[in-house]
């Protein structure tokens, strides 16, 4: 009995060593954990819903839009995703409901190489009514230090689903809005369910 005693006590000690609550991973289609020192395309986990992410320059300096290509067939462009705070290992992998960075990576853009996310106010005079777009790099060629976080999404389709936290405001669903034959990624109540590809597979 004094060495049940004993076995449960060492148990106890024990027990505080084991990691509790950790946020699971993100995976690509490979099966493989995402991580910051691979690039990526996101695109829609669903067949024939379109092409992957990608960029298209707003006229204003170096203000970007991030949409989705139309044609399944193109990926979009390379994206690396960096777990917060930036300090972090590019080791670290991508945990879900995470604060992280995405970035358009090694683009061949006037302002940068690397357009970070992140939601902005401003809309593009084309477009019909006013929606939060999502928006990569700023004005003036800096970064914006915008926070987005991955989350599970689907049930037929397993795959995952985008938000952006903006400000001290609770994090936002990212959809797609059609609008004047481009389809823009913006704060939406249906998100878009995405799967992200290792850049290395093609």
């Amino acid at each position: 009995m004094n060495f049940l005693l004993f076995l449960l006590q060492l148990l106890a000690i024990s027990l505080p060593c084991i990691p509790r609550n950790v946020a699971e991973l993100v995976y690509d289609t490979d099966g493989k954990e995402l991580t910051s020192k691979h690039n990526y395309y996101i695109l829609p986990a669903k067949r024939l819903s379109g092409g992957g992410l990608t960029t298209i320059q707003n006229g204003k300096q170096c203000l970007h839009f991030v949409l989705q290509e139309r044609n399944g067939t193109n990926l979009g462009t390379p994206l690396r995703l960096k777990p917060l705070p930036w300090k972090r290992s590019t080791q670290e992998p991508i945990r879900l409901s995470s604060d992280i960075w995405i970035e358009f990576h090694d683009l061949d853009s006037f302002c940068a190489t690397m357009l970070d996310w992140h939601l902005t106010d401003r809309s593009l005079e084309t477009l019909l009514g006013r929606r939060q777009l999502l928006a990569a790099g700023e004005e003036w060629g800096g970064r914006s230090f915008g926070v987005l976080r991955i989350e599970k999404y689907g049930a037929d389709v397993m795959g995952y689903k985008l938000m952006v936290c903006a400000k001290k405001e609770a994090c936002k669903d990212l959809g797609v809005y059609a609008s004047k034959d481009k389809i823009w990624l913006a704060v939406t109540d249906e998100p878009l369910m995405v799967v992200f590809v290792r850049k290395t597979s093609y």
